[in-house]
């Protein structure tokens, strides 16, 4: 191969080891929640629903829901959803108004790290503004402890040394390796060392007894793990004591295993195509093993009193080492845009304390390629005549600064990057706006009413000059609220008087649906002032609650603002002939009777309108044909009444 060409490979090495270094981990972050944080709910929710990024074990999950006091009102301990492995479901006792705060910590099932967080909602209250209460402070996720980050660093330095020593050391140097016996040894303490260390910075961080992680699902990745360890850690020993290749072969083999089952104790194992992502992320830990792990035995050689005569072995060394670099770098790239979720996701992490330790590494390792190329074209091509202490300086400084990167990486591994991974913030709530002014054009009042719905609502008015858009001094500000066509219904809210010069009051004075006269009654010590408002609140949309439990059809609960619910589900939800069963209640919980009820069904084999029959006063059923994916039902129905009810819901069904 021509210099030019060695040249342009390294470069690429080296693009492709920046960016792909290091492969970010996701950690259990919470992806989203129910109610959302921030949200405003006019029914009491039975349960909070919680959705993380990774698969949470549900015996190291805890979730507590405060309500202002600081009192806790879940009911039991939390529960995995059925069917849905990101989600945990924590019950709820009765909830009057008012303002909760959700704190939560869990553990990866995929990776065994520990986060936690928080949020709050309100039930008829904004949740905006509100402290939290007593005993009920945001938990944040731990970062890496010390213990952690030196185990996750012996463990890795000690496999990458037993292996690079079956590897790099028998195809680079013959297998006739300065200290070997004290290396391998030393790198077997290292390893199992280190897996204890981690074990115990684990129990720690997630708070529990040993025999509690043990037990879990993260225990057992971790069990693997030790099991895989001590099996390299006592080969590794033998070896040492055996002058013959096999052992030497045998314990690279299992310390090769040990780097596969760390594989899939990582992220790479939770996510799509997870045979693949090990793959990839075994190819890179071995790729790291040769060719750092092959630095320090490369180092021992050229020390050696026979290094004069090491000429051809350290030029093979070169060129496995450049072999190794380029499996790093392609390996990191693909699982790098993997778990970042694409190139366009990884300037969002990089603020953040992950993106520092992420800036760092990337510094370090392009100054550790820099060097492997000084080696590789100006020291190892002289080593014979004059470059060997030149070759000891340069690979001194790589063992230093790749010390760096395992340290590095134990401290990447226990951090999440945050970057867009926050809990689901509720929108903004919507509003209605009316401007008004009186009958002689001096005064104008805005009225503002927040979030505009059915029920309560805070409203909040702003009058001024009509002219000049000055606040009007007043002593008073009152709305007078009848319903359109019904004098006989109406009420009357006192405005209390806000520092920023506006009026502002919470009330269920707009709580039927159809068109309100507001008057507002703008008083002062000359008299008063009139201003005609209209008002259409909206109808607030349906709530919708999912009750699954173990062997039944998940049954959906549709839930409107005047108390009525409809009740559906489809049985038995598996592929095939399936019931569509749609039954209506009235505020009472009693069966509503409906005149009709159409549904229509949006699925993978079709759209089309179901025939639904009756089969009792407020019940219709359909049957259809299930095919496992996603499906959309649309309901209308109408009452004896002559209400109507519309909802739709969306199921996944398994094949």
């Amino acid at each position: 191969m021509s210099r030019r060409a060695l040249i342009l490979v390294f470069g690429v090495c080296a693009a492709w080891l920046v960016a792909s270094a290091p492969v970010a981990g996701a950690h259990a972050s919470l992806r989203s929640s129910d109610p959302a944080d921030g949200a405003i709910v006019d029914v009491a929710p039975s349960a909070v629903v919680l959705s993380f990024t990774e698969p949470p074990d549900p015996k190291l999950t805890v979730v507590h829901v405060l309500d202002s006091s600081g009192k806790q009102v879940e009911s039991g301990s939390p529960q995995p959803v059925p069917r849905r492995r990101f989600e945990i479901r924590e019950a709820l006792g009765a909830l009057p108004d008012g303002v909760y705060t959700v704190t939560w910590r869990t553990v990866s099932e995929t990776d065994g790290h520990v986060t936690a967080g928080g949020f709050s909602f309100g039930v008829g209250v904004s949740p905006a503004g509100a402290r939290p209460p007593p005993g009920g402070t945001i938990g944040e996720t731990p970062s890496p402890s010390p213990l952690s980050v030196a185990g996750k660093w012996s463990l890795y330095v000690g496999l990458s040394l037993t292996l690079a020593a079956g590897t790099t050391g028998i195809v680079a140097f013959g297998g006739v390796l300065p200290r070997r016996r004290q290396i391998l040894i030393a790198a077997s303490a290292l390893a199992a060392g280190g897996v204890v260390a981690m074990i115990v910075a684990e129990r720690s961080a997630v708070g529990v007894p040993l025999g509690d992680l043990l037990s879990s699902s993260a225990g057992h990745r971790l069990g693997w793990l030790a099991a895989a360890v001590a099996a390299a850690s006592l080969a590794g020993v033998v070896s040492a004591f055996r002058s013959e290749r096999l052992p030497t072969i045998l314990a690279a083999f299992a310390a090769a295993l040990a780097m596969l089952v760390r594989a899939i104790g990582g992220h790479a194992s939770g996510r799509g195509l997870a045979w693949w992502n090990v793959g990839l992320q075994w190819i890179h830990v071995l790729g790291v093993g040769v060719w750092i792990g092959g630095l320090a035995w490369l180092f021992l050689v050229v020390r050696a009193d026979d290094a004069r005569e090491r000429g051809a072995q350290v030029r093979r060394f070169s060129l496995i080492a450049g072999i190794g670099l380029a499996a790093v770098a392609a390996t990191g790239v693909l699982r790098a845009i993997d778990e970042l979720g694409g190139w366009g996701k990884v300037l969002d992490v990089l603020d953040s304390s992950y993106g520092t330790a992420l800036a760092i590494k990337v510094g370090v390792a392009v100054v550790l390629v820099a060097l492997g190329a000084l080696n590789h074209y100006v020291n190892v091509p002289t080593y014979a005549a004059a470059g060997r202490a030149a070759l000891r300086r340069t690979v001194g400084g790589e063992l230093v600064l790749a010390a760096g990167i395992f340290a590095l990486t134990g401290v990447l591994t226990g951090l999440p990057p945050t970057g867009g991974m926050q809990p689901n913030r509720a929108p903004k709530p919507a509003r209605l706006v009316v401007i008004g002014h009186d009958f002689a054009t001096t005064t104008r009042v805005r009225l503002e009413v927040t979030p505009g719905i059915v029920g309560s609502n805070r409203f909040v008015a702003r009058v001024t000059d009509y002219d000049t858009g000055e606040p009007v001094p007043a002593d008073r500000v009152t709305l007078d609220f009848a319903l359109e066509g019904k004098p006989d219904v109406g009420s009357r809210l006192q405005l209390e008087h806000q520092p920023d010069g506006s009026w502002a009051a919470q009330s269920t004075a707009i709580a039927i649906v159809g068109d309100w006269d507001v008057t507002v009654l703008v008083q002062d010590a000359e008299g008063s002032i009139q201003v005609p408002l209209r008002v259409r609140p909206r109808v607030p949309p349906p709530r919708i609650d999912i009750s699954r439990q173990a062997g039944q059809p998940d049954l959906y609960t549709i839930t409107f603002s005047s108390g009525v619910q409809i009740q559906s589900y489809v049985d038995p939800g598996s592929a095939g002939i399936n019931q569509f069963h749609v039954t209506a209640f009235d505020a009472s919980g009693q069966e509503l009777p409906l005149a009709s009820a159409r549904v229509h069904a949006d699925g993978p084999n079709g759209s089309a309108p179901l025939e639904m029959r009756r089969f009792s006063a407020g019940h219709f059923i359909a049957n259809f044909d299930l095919a496992p994916g996603t499906w959309t039902f649309m309901i209308d129905a109408t009452a004896k009444d002559g209400s109507e009810l519309s909802a739709k819901f969306k199921e996944t069904f398994q094949g």
